[in-house]
């Protein structure tokens, strides 16, 4: 996989993500709620660092679709924090492909590092919320 297209790809789990956090943040309230809305803050100056990135690189940023499937229906707390531990799952996935194709001490490389951390740290601390589940030995890889 080249960078150009490593970038295209985690810039589209970011337009997905950004998209289900939307659906996650509409059964939380509180403390989850606010955790919610940073993620998303944070998902989306990703996905304009990325975007950037992809421009840098002389391509034309993948765009977002209107809407995406959920893999499942979101209807409480559980349902929702689940939905966002696999987000940062995806992310994570995206963060190892872009490390794995970037040149070191390259800005994609850092910024798939930096991201592949907070996705794993993120999806962990909403694992806690799910009964039953538990974070894989290498966040971002295949079981």
């Amino acid at each position: 996989m080249t960078t150009v297209a490593a970038l295209q790809a985690a810039l589209g789990v970011e337009h997905e993500v950004i998209y289900g956090y939307g659906v996650v943040g509409a059964h939380l309230s509180g403390r989850l709620r606010a955790r919610c809305l940073r993620r998303l803050d944070e998902h989306s100056a990703r996905r304009d660092q990325l975007a950037l990135l992809v421009r840098r690189a002389g391509a034309i940023p993948v765009a977002a679709r209107p809407a995406y499937a959920l893999p499942y229906p979101v209807a409480d707390v559980t349902s929702a924090a689940r939905l966002a531990a696999r987000l940062e799952d995806a992310v994570a996935g995206a963060a190892w492909d872009l490390v794995t194709a970037s040149g070191p001490a390259t800005a994609p490389r850092r910024l798939g590092v930096s991201t592949l951390e907070a996705a794993a740290t993120a999806a962990g601390g909403w694992r806690v919320l799910v009964p039953g589940t538990t974070d894989p030995a290498l966040p971002g890889q295949p079981g």
